[in-house]
């Protein structure tokens, strides 16, 4: 089976899925949280560098939907409610995750086979495959989930109307250095592996 967008292609979800989603939903968390721990900047909700990414972008690449949940949840709780953000605020933080991760499974998804390139990036460290992927995963969904992050923070009144640029160039620059650091040996080294195990999901929720 091909590796498309289509809902539910192949029924019914395994045990060792749900168990690979689980994980990988408290591993994005615990990063979450560590990221927040760590941060370099000031600012509630953004990391200086955000280090759950570069995990959380091979998860969605290979989970489809699946890491759209994990993203919301790791997120709402990792990033949000265990960084002293109040609930609601937490998880319009999480909706974030829901944007980008959607972007990303939408694009990668949607354009690998017409550009040749493996869909869920095992072939990262070839030149098409990882321009592909500097494009796709490392930048575009991450430039639509700042501005949305931004937003949100300029509106819950955590970020002056003069620091506006400088957040969204810290959460966007911050998350182009993790992906594309850390992500492509994420794929490349554990993608075939994931995939033969079964874990991979080959629409959007599966």
């Amino acid at each position: 089976m091909q590796y498309g967008l289509k809902w539910n292609p192949n029924p019914p979800i395994t045990v060792p899925q749900l168990v690979a989603y689980a994980l990988a939903t408290g591993v994005y968390t615990v990063l979450a949280w560590i990221s927040m721990v760590v941060a370099p900047i000031q600012i509630p909700g953004v990391g200086g560098l955000f280090i759950a990414m570069g995990f959380g972008v091979p998860f969605a690449m290979w989970f489809g939907g699946w890491g759209m949940v994990m993203g919301f949840i790791g997120t709402t709780i990792g990033a949000g409610v265990l960084a002293g953000l109040p609930l609601p605020i937490s998880m319009a933080f999480g909706v974030g995750d829901i944007i980008l991760f959607g972007s990303l499974l939408l694009l990668y998804r949607g354009l690998s086979k017409r550009f040749g390139v493996d869909p869920i990036g095992k072939d990262v460290f070839t030149r098409k495959g990882f321009i592909f992927f500097f494009i796709v995963a490392a930048n575009i969904p991450h430039i639509l989930g700042s501005v949305y992050g931004t937003a949100l923070l300029y509106a819950a009144g955590f970020v002056p109307q003069n620091m506006i640029a400088v957040t969204f160039l810290a959460m966007w620059v911050g998350n182009i250095i993790v992906v594309t650091i850390v992500a492509p040996i994420l794929l490349r080294l554990l993608g075939p592996v994931v995939e033969r195990m079964g874990l991979t999901n080959f629409g959007i929720v599966t």
